[in-house]
């Protein structure tokens, strides 16, 4: 969907192959974060480097990067503190001493594995515990 040569864009196509608003690259062109087009006026142009950049702006948000931090990431600045990107687990109590803990975001069918295994383990492990047999431990 490119209007010019190659690696060139108008900024619907930009916004189109950014995921952004053209708002939003008009926005980040004003704070700085973004050049303005290789060629201006009505037939505006945006190069490979105006979506490279995008790309490269959008990850760093994804990381917890405020607009002012990615702004200076992008001058080449140290980048401070940035948050990691926060993962879910659940955690699965099987017994007293035992707890298993399993990312939260796996597929829906895995999940529902998981657990049916977990709960066969949990139940052999409990039925172990009560039938006297210490196997092996001191």
């Amino acid at each position: 969907m490119m209007s010019g040569g190659k690696g060139q864009w108008s900024l619907a196509e930009l916004a189109h192959e950014s995921g952004l608003s053209p708002r939003t690259i008009r926005y980040y062109i004003s704070r700085g974060l973004l050049s303005g087009p290789e060629v201006a006026g009505r037939g505006a142009v945006y190069g490979e480097e105006h979506l490279v950049r995008l790309r490269r702006i959008r990850e760093l948000q994804s990381k917890g990067a405020m607009l002012s931090e990615i702004a200076r990431i992008l001058e080449g600045q140290p980048a401070r503190d940035l948050v990691p990107v926060p993962e879910s687990w659940e955690r699965y109590p099987l017994d007293s001493d035992v707890v298993v803990w399993l990312r939260a975001d796996v597929a829906p069918w895995r999940s529902r594995e998981l657990r049916r295994a977990l709960g066969e383990f949990a139940s052999s492990i409990r039925r172990e515990g009560n039938d006297g047999d210490d196997h092996g431990k001191p």
